[in-house]
C-alpha cells in the first residue's frame, strides 16, 4: 500500500508552501495537496493582478498560437509553481513532479480509492501568521478568476 502525505494549502503562502512541497517530492515523498484555491499570495492586489495579466499577453510575433501558455485553474497554477521549483530537464525533477497531486478543494470521489493510506502532514513556516497585520494578500482563487478561470469545479 502506497503512503501519501496529505497537505492542506489553506491559508498558506504560495511560494513558501510550494518550495517545501518541491523539496519533499525530490526526497521521494508522495504528496497530495488539497484546497489549492485557498492558498494566498502576499503583496498588493493590483500589482499581483497586473503581473499575471501581462504574462498572459506575451506571445511570439510570428505565430502567437505557439504560446507560452499559462494555467488559469488554481490546481494547475500551483502545480506549475511547483514544477518551476524542480530541476526541469533532469529525470529526477520529472519523477518528483509525478509524485505530487494537486486538487482545487478536496479529493474528488473518483480518485478517493487511489489514496488508501493518507498521512496528514503540515508545512512549517508557510502559514499566514508569517505575514504581519498590515500586509496585503489575495487568494489564489481570486487571482485565477481574474485571469480567466470559470470556477467550474468538477466533482
Amino acid at each position: 500500500m502506497i503512503e501519501y502525505q496529505l497537505l492542506d494549502a489553506k491559508n498558506k503562502i504560495l511560494g513558501r508552501f510550494c518550495s517545501q512541497v518541491a523539496k519533499r517530492a525530490l526526497l521521494g515523498e508522495r504528496i497530495v495537496v488539497i484546497n489549492s484555491k485557498d492558498s494566498i499570495i502576499s503583496g498588493n492586489k493590483s500589482n499581483i493582478h497586473n503581473k499575471y495579466l501581462t504574462k498572459l499577453n506575451i506571445s511570439t510575433a510570428t505565430n502567437p498560437k505557439r504560446g507560452p501558455f499559462w494555467p488559469r485553474r488554481p490546481d494547475n497554477f500551483m502545480r506549475n509553481v511547483i514544477k518551476k521549483m524542480l530541476p526541469r530537464k533532469k529525470l529526477r525533477g520529472k519523477e518528483a513532479l509525478r509524485r505530487v497531486h494537486v486538487y482545487i478543494s478536496d479529493i474528488p470521489e473518483r480518485f478517493k480509492d487511489r489514496y488508501q493510506k493518507l498521512i496528514p502532514g503540515d508545512v512549517p513556516n508557510a502559514d499566514i501568521s508569517r505575514l504581519s497585520y498590515y500586509n496585503k494578500y489575495i487568494t489564489l482563487e481570486n487571482l485565477c478568476s481574474r485571469i480567466g478561470w470559470n470556477k467550474i469545479i468538477e466533482a
